[in-house]
């Protein structure tokens, strides 16, 4: 009997192992760089968790203003790294790539509702201006693999989801 309990709790703690994916260890500055230099991204922002010079990390008033508002911001103290390039230069057209690894994974599914909320945002913005183009903010990706949270909002988005899937060997 004793072990039929112990083949039972093996067998759930192997099914609980590999029902989790495990993400590759990136940098994941070096693969937004990639991104950004690959697709010629170079009119936005570029905002990583490994500056410490104001303007090249999101700080709170940053935080606030791109994903969250007066009253709810996302709790980046559940974040253990990020990379974000952020172009609004052409008010038509919006492109936004970040990657995000999670020091708090139960916190994913929050945070992601934060990504979308700022797209949500910027295609109800785009609905009262004809030349806004509201299907790239409308096929804009998001998702979690592993430890990692990304999203992407670009005309080159199946491209660079594909090039952050294969980065994250998933």
């Amino acid at each position: 009997m004793k072990k039929l309990i112990v083949l039972v709790f093996c067998t759930l703690f192997l099914l609980a192992a590999c029902g989790q994916p495990k993400a590759a260890e990136v940098n994941i500055d070096t693969v937004v760089g990639d991104i950004t230099a690959k697709y010629a991204l170079s009119d936005g922002f570029l905002f990583t968790s490994s500056s410490d010079k104001l303007g090249e990390y999101l700080d709170d008033d940053l935080i606030l203003g791109y994903y969250g508002d007066a009253a709810d911001v996302p709790d980046f103290s559940k974040i253990e790294s990020y990379c974000v390039y952020i172009d609004e230069s052409n008010v038509d057209v919006y492109t936004d790539v970040g990657i995000f690894k999670m020091a708090d994974t139960s916190y994913a599914d929050t945070f992601i509702e934060y990504l979308r909320a700022r797209i949500d945002d910027k295609i109800a913005e785009a609905q009262m201006y004809p030349t806004r183009d509201i299907p790239t903010l409308e096929a804009s990706v998001f998702a979690v693999y592993g430890d990692y949270v990304y999203y992407v909002c670009s005309t080159e988005v199946q491209n660079i989801v594909s090039d952050i899937r294969t980065a994250l060997g998933q």
